[in-house]
């Protein structure tokens, strides 16, 4: 299974919209997706799509160790979208905050959990997060091979990258040292406007990124070429529990950027499945 986490320091920066979207979409390309909600404050992936099955457990019983991961009816719940289920989170006291900081392997617990054979059956894995600095985001990093970063183009959210999610991944280098590296940071631009301002921002951490003044310390971060905008068509999904990719066949415009832009976001993540992501475009257009 292939984990990408979707992260950020920062509140409103759209993780759960994506990470709902992005599953989607890689559900509908057939793969078998699972997203997992780790933010236990807004837990809003976990009520993005309708539940077919809803399993009595989650993820505070996941961290927690208390499920029998050999009965997946107990901790997976199944979306109305084929081929994709959830984790949902279900700690709303915080608890798991405070367990995984005097766990002595608490950084590390979802990492080793994702190991078992219950989560190997997947082809993709999402973990949402939280938007903000804490030992949750630093457990969900770890237990990721792909890290999404996502920076809204206003220099406010530049900042807060570099003085939010560097340090955070500095550190975590120490880490190495178990054998386990950081996952390499891809910079998702959300909600990019044609303002003189965005394209300022946008200019100031792509230059930030080439040059490699973000951090001394050995960090790789890049940005991805697709850009998401903003459109209302991904405020309409979330009211109608559907990745956007399927509701702009339904409107009388004859592009289409929202499902174009998920299509390129989930290529560049994982291009050996760029095929799938682009034959649902085609379906989607034919029907």
């Amino acid at each position: 299974m292939h984990v990408i986490s979707i992260i950020s320091t920062k509140g409103g920066e759209g993780k759960s919209t994506h990470a709902a979207n992005l599953a989607g979409l890689c559900a509908d390309a057939g793969l078998k997706t699972l997203l997992i909600d780790a933010d236990y404050a807004q837990p809003t992936a976990s009520s993005y799509y309708h539940l077919e099955y809803e399993a009595p457990c989650g993820l505070y019983e996941l961290l927690m160790q208390t499920v029998d991961l050999n009965q997946p009816q107990q901790i997976i719940s199944h979306t109305n979208i084929p081929n994709l289920d959830l984790i949902v989170s279900n700690d709303p006291h915080e608890q798991l905050k405070t367990a995984m900081m005097h766990a002595p392997d608490g950084r590390f617990r979802l990492r080793n959990l994702l190991q078992h054979s219950l989560f190997t059956g997947y082809d993709v894995g999402i973990l949402d997060s939280q938007g903000a600095r804490s030992i949750m985001l630093e457990l969900v990093m770890l237990a990721s091979h792909t890290a999404l970063a996502m920076i809204k183009p206003v220099v406010p959210d530049v900042r807060e990258f570099l003085r939010g999610t560097i340090p955070l991944m500095e550190g975590l280098l120490p880490y190495k040292d178990f054998g386990i590296a950081l996952p390499p940071v891809k910079i998702l631009v959300n909600c990019m406007d044609y303002t003189k301002l965005a394209r300022e921002a946008l200019k100031a951490i792509t230059q930030i990124v080439e040059e490699g003044t973000y951090s001394s310390a050995d960090i790789p971060v890049s940005m991805l070429t697709t850009q998401i905008f903003d459109l209302d068509v991904y405020k309409l999904g979330h009211s109608l529990s559907q990745p956007v990719h399927r509701l702009e066949y339904q409107t009388d415009r004859k592009t289409l950027p929202a499902a174009q832009s998920m299509c390129d976001l989930a290529s560049e993540l994982f291009p050996e499945w760029k095929h799938l992501f682009d034959d649902v475009l085609v379906r989607g257009a034919c029907a």
